[in-house]
């Protein structure tokens, strides 16, 4: 039982770091060092399967509330790029009339852009950032 509770461990490990630490597997990981130490000290397989479980759900029970909590509050700023939307720009540059691509600039920052409908506005004319998609801006015209 000791390879399976290293690979539980490292798999949840590994499992945590990919979904940037975002507290989905953290508690299996520690659930699975207590099944570990309770093989190295003897303890029967059955024993180390629900000091697994117990201790996995005691982990999750007490600090996904804690968690949750002190994470709640925090306020989803924007950054960069997405204090664009909202602002007016101004068409620079058309870069592919069949695809409806331009060049915006907006606030000193040139930019691709399409509107919805894929109507390229006329050089110089103003249009509103309405989203981002990837790299390129996603707007209306004024």
């Amino acid at each position: 039982m000791l390879a399976i509770w290293v690979v539980v461990i490292v798999l949840s490990c590994a499992m945590e770091v990919a979904t940037q630490l975002q507290l989905v597997s953290v508690w299996a990981a520690l659930g699975g060092v207590a099944a570990l130490v309770a093989d190295v000290l003897g303890a029967d397989t059955t024993v180390q399967i629900i000091i697994f479980f117990a201790v996995t759900f005691v982990f999750l029970a007490v600090t996904r509330p804690i968690v949750h909590r002190l994470t709640k509050n925090v306020e989803n700023v924007p950054m960069n790029a997405d204090m664009n939307i909202g602002k007016t720009g101004y068409v620079t540059k058309i870069i592919d009339e069949a695809s409806g691509i331009f060049r915006v600039n907006v606030s000193g920052d040139d930019w691709s852009a399409v509107t919805k409908d894929r109507k390229i506005p006329e050089v110089g004319a103003a249009v509103k950032v309405e989203k981002i998609e990837g790299v390129k801006l996603i707007v209306s015209t004024v």
